[in-house]
């Protein structure tokens, strides 16, 4: 049991969340104006990284609705942005070092815009797929009952949970935060950084119900 990795203080895991134009998975159609990254060792965050990416090669524009969502500040981006180019060895470099890659809904969303982020510079990002641990595919699993067994696969298994439908499953993050009766802002999140600061505290709950 101790083998686990709720008990293994020395795992780099870090959290990943994708602020974006729109809700398009295709990088064509959509990009990641916001990453946000926080690193955790034993459960506790020793590092974050908060990346807002000027796009030169596209016209594409934050949505309406989701520039209200996000509280989308373009006078406050300008200030912090960035170039893609600058921005990219910055998630590779935290991707690359750590034991897992963590998120909410990355199987769903984020990894088809890091896969774009890294097909843009002709670079390979299968290699990510192998660390992912989803909390939304993971508790998903929990309240369906389909638990991970020891010798699994794990991605296979987040991929098996994440194409698996059963009404009135709700795993939205927020939700979650509620139901472990974490103290969190509701008001604040959509903001990248602070929707991984909630989701740093809902995994510190879900690793202990699974058997990873």
């Amino acid at each position: 049991m101790s083998d686990l990795l709720r008990y293994d203080e020395s795992k780099v895991l870090t959290f990943i969340d994708c602020e974006t134009f729109n809700l398009n998975l295709s990088f064509t159609c959509n990009r990641p104006w916001q990453i946000s990254m926080i690193k955790t060792v034993g459960g506790k965050m020793i590092d974050k990284r908060d990346i807002h990416i000027k796009w030169t090669d596209t016209d594409l524009k934050i949505g309406e609705d989701a520039a209200r969502i996000t509280r989308f500040d373009q006078k406050a981006f300008d200030r912090k942005a960035i170039t893609a180019e600058k921005g990219f060895p910055m998630v590779d470099e935290w991707l690359r070092e750590s034991d897992y890659i963590v998120g909410h809904n990355v199987f769903g969303f984020d990894l088809y815009l890091l896969r774009g982020y890294y097909k843009f510079f002709n670079k390979d990002w299968k290699w990510m797929t192998k660390k992912i641990l989803d909390t939304n595919t993971i508790a998903r699993g929990i309240k369906m009952d389909i638990p991970f067994q020891e010798g699994d696969d794990i991605t296979e298994y987040q991929y098996r949970i994440y194409h698996t439908r059963k009404a009135k499953i709700r795993s939205k993050l927020s939700l979650l935060g509620k139901e472990f009766g974490i103290d969190f802002d509701e008001k604040k999140l959509h903001d990248a950084l602070e929707d991984l600061k909630l989701n740093v505290a809902v995994w510190n709950k879900l690793k202990w119900q699974i058997e990873l």
